[in-house]
């Protein structure tokens, strides 16, 4: 979490605006709601989508097992950064991971782009 909404959050759990389940893990995403198991049982929350965010480090084994190679020195997997595309085909990489173990190098504010490149690069692909 950015240093400088952590305030804002936690001010917001405090009053009550935004409910917070800690000590608890989600174990079921139904199309409509999520349960998550809590210390005092388990509680169904409507939604609309789920966001799978789920760490900070990324799997660089993964990146490798499927042929994507990374800098040695910073871990930067091997990619065309207008593109956002691999050296694999087909594979494209957003948010923080292209950034390898710089990760203070991307932020919202910039890695919310990487989905209009991507975008336009596999339409382009697919226009030919």
């Amino acid at each position: 979490m950015k240093y400088w909404i952590k305030p804002n959050i936690e001010n917001r759990i405090m009053s009550g605006e935004i409910p917070a389940y800690f000590n608890s893990q989600v174990v079921e995403i139904r199309p409509d709601s999520l349960v998550v198991q809590t210390p005092q049982g388990e509680v169904t929350l409507k939604n609309d989508f789920v966001f799978a965010l789920t760490g900070y480090s990324p799997d660089l084994n993964f990146l490798n097992s499927i042929g994507i190679t990374l800098d040695p020195e910073t871990q930067r997997p091997r990619s065309d950064p207008r593109t956002l595309e691999s050296e694999r085909p087909g594979i494209y990489l957003a948010g923080v991971i292209v950034a390898g173990m710089h990760t203070n190098e991307i932020f919202i504010e910039n890695g919310r782009f990487h989905g209009k490149q991507i975008a336009e690069s596999i339409a382009a692909k697919l226009s030919t």
